[in-house]
């Protein structure tokens, strides 16, 4: 990546980043129910019987009430987990039992998942484009976990519309979602 662009992706990273945590909790919260409730729509979620999901940090959308449901319906879910300069997955079990990795997220303990088990993975991220494509905080774990997953795998971003732009400036590792879901649409990459 040359200087320019990766100039470009900080720029656009800080500015989202700003934006999105300028939110007041109750706006975060509402926004995120309307995300929930979205996300209950896509066929994709519907028929998966294994959905990696997040734990939200820093403002994100709090889609945990969706992915607390799936349980409820007998599907698995894990969440990642950090080790070393990569992701893995691990099936959750309550909060109970999660700790605090080196982030600061809730990760749940246990044994790795087989990745290749998993249907969807419901993908944070600081900002999307219209195309699919998006930047995280800039260290590369979810590009190099969903580049891993089988081809089948449903990717489906979870974004507030203020986290939308035009163009993230994607390099050649950067992973395109088949979908993202915010506040008020679903959009087919």
């Amino acid at each position: 990546m040359n200087e320019s662009t990766a100039a470009k992706r900080g720029d656009l990273r800080r500015q989202v980043l700003e934006l999105r945590s300028a939110q007041r909790p109750l706006e975060v919260a509402r926004k995120s129910q309307l995300i929930c409730a979205t996300l209950k729509q896509i066929p994709e979620l519907q028929r998966a019987r294994t959905i990696m999901a997040y734990a939200a940090i820093r403002q994100e959308a709090d889609i945990s009430e969706f992915w607390l449901r799936l349980r409820a319906e007998d599907k698995t879910v894990v969440l990642p987990r950090v080790k070393g300069k990569e992701l893995e997955a691990v099936r959750f079990d309550g909060w109970d039992r999660t700790r605090p990795g080196p982030f600061g997220i809730r990760e749940p303990e246990g044994e790795p998942f087989p990745p290749e088990l998993i249907d969807a993975v419901l993908v944070p991220g600081v900002v999307f484009d219209h195309q699919g494509y998006r930047l995280g905080y800039g260290k590369g774990y979810y590009d190099r976990f969903l580049s891993a997953l089988p081809a089948a795998s449903f990717f489906c971003g979870i974004a507030f519309e203020l986290q939308l732009v035009d163009e993230v400036y994607p390099t050649g590792r950067d992973v395109r979602m088949h979908a993202l879901v915010t506040e008020s649409r679903i959009i087919r990459c």
